[in-house]
């Protein structure tokens, strides 16, 4: 019986059949092993979420509730309901690229560091420039915008000298007429990102101005004082320049180990046209 070819051939029938059932149970998709580790990651979760870890009956149904979900889990890949999922692919994107800053954290900046950071950045960490400002306000009716600025000019040639204000030479404005100590960004916010916004901080000082339009119509501008942009020494803004450099840094990593990543894949445009 040894010698015969068939029960050769029988025999290694046999052993790739059990090898093929063998290695069918291990990556059987409908075959789930609730290992002890694994339980044990319920526990730890469930004790960082509710400060306390969990007794038999909670994680008991901790256990089930995992199951539930690995059943739901693998019976949606086994209907391929993965497959062009936009909110799956943003959730795998986002975990990729946790992964990539978790092993490419920078290391902590130096005084050396820190100091070149903020010579190459200071203009990002200088207090903006202030003004104290008073405005006459021309309202855009039915002659047009021609018309409120033509308004305008002549109450400018009519101010008499030391006035410093004079809301009733306008036309009613919906907010004030006098501001203390405005930034930039809080004109802009009121008064859109206009020429009348530019002009508080360009404008001369000590005097009536205009007319400038803005997101509302036309204003006369009267800057009573302007405070020039002031930088703060590294010791002022020290952790915000180390913020900024640390995150500098993590993005500088993210990208070295994205073209890594990028390295391994080659890409097809298709819906470019070819060149003539």
């Amino acid at each position: 019986m040894l010698r015969e070819p068939l029960f050769h051939f029988v025999i290694l029938g046999l052993l790739l059949f059990l090898a093929g059932r063998a290695y069918q149970t291990r990556t059987d998709v409908y075959r789930i092993e609730v290992t002890p580790a694994h339980v044990a990651q319920l526990a730890r979760s469930y004790a960082l979420q509710f400060g306390t870890p969990p007794d038999a009956a909670t994680l008991e149904q901790l256990i089930q509730d995992d199951l539930r979900d690995e059943m739901l889990f693998r019976q949606g890949r086994a209907l391929k309901l993965d497959q062009d999922d936009e909110i799956v692919r943003r959730r795998v994107v986002q975990k990729e690229q946790f992964l990539i800053q978790n092993l490419h954290a920078p290391a902590e900046p130096t005084e050396t560091d820190l100091a070149a950071w903020y010579a190459a950045h200071v203009d990002r960490y200088a207090a903006p420039s202030r003004a104290g400002f008073s405005h006459i306000y021309f309202a855009v009716g039915p002659g047009g915008d021609a018309a409120a600025r033509a308004r305008a000019q002549g109450a400018l040639a009519r101010i008499p000298a030391g006035v410093t204000r004079g809301p009733e030479r306008g036309d009613p404005f919906p907010d004030l007429y006098d501001f203390s100590a405005f930034e930039p960004e809080q004109v802009e916010r009121l008064f859109g990102r206009t020429e009348f916004a530019q002009a508080v901080f360009t404008a001369p000082t000590g005097r009536w101005s205009g007319p400038f339009r803005s997101a509302y119509g036309w204003h006369l501008l009267y800057v009573a004082a302007r405070d020039a942009p002031t930088r703060p020494p590294l010791a002022a803004v020290r952790e915000r320049v180390r913020s900024d450099y640390l995150q500098g840094a993590q993005d500088r990593a993210n990208a070295a180990a994205f073209e890594q990543i990028a390295r391994r894949f080659t890409v097809v445009r298709a819906d470019r046209k070819a060149a003539p």
